[in-house]
């Protein structure tokens, strides 16, 4: 029982030691999370925050970016993997504050900023809107009229 739970605890202990990247994403996620409660409380504009927000935490993101691309070049991965690797986890972590920063935003103020593209209805319909029987010629019941009542 004993060496079960000193195995448990190692194992764990050894998975936060492999994490070279812990302290410099708690940095950046700090210096974000800092960065939008400000612009909450200054009740900055969605437009002021598009503004400043990707300039925000410059060394924190440097430093988390250099952190990821050196672990998984320590893992046998090519540059431009790593690289590809540390892009999608630095867009993910600014998204995710992002989203927070909207969040906190009057309803009104985010519908006003960024309309969503109107996408032209189809012409013709699609093949997924006409019944399958239509499609491959196979071979359709009679219409049953509706029952009336009596």
């Amino acid at each position: 029982m004993i060496s079960t739970a000193l195995v448990i605890v190692s194992a764990a202990m050894a998975l936060q030691a492999s994490d070279t990247t812990r302290a410099a994403r708690e940095s950046f996620t700090h210096c974000l999370r800092v960065f939008v409660d400000a612009s909450t409380h200054a009740h900055k504009t969605l437009a002021q925050f598009n503004t400043e927000y990707p300039q925000a935490c410059p060394a924190e993101q440097t430093a988390f970016r250099q952190a990821i691309i050196q672990r998984d070049m320590a893992s046998r991965s090519t540059r431009a993997s790593a690289e590809e690797s540390a892009n999608l986890e630095v867009e993910d972590a600014r998204a995710n504050f992002n989203d927070i920063f909207q969040m906190s935003l009057p309803p009104d103020q985010v519908a006003h900023a960024a309309p969503a593209p109107a996408t032209a209805a189809p012409s013709q319909p699609t093949v997924a809107a006409q019944p399958a029987a239509q499609t491959t010629g196979a071979a359709q019941p009679p219409a049953q009229p509706a029952a009336q009542p009596h």
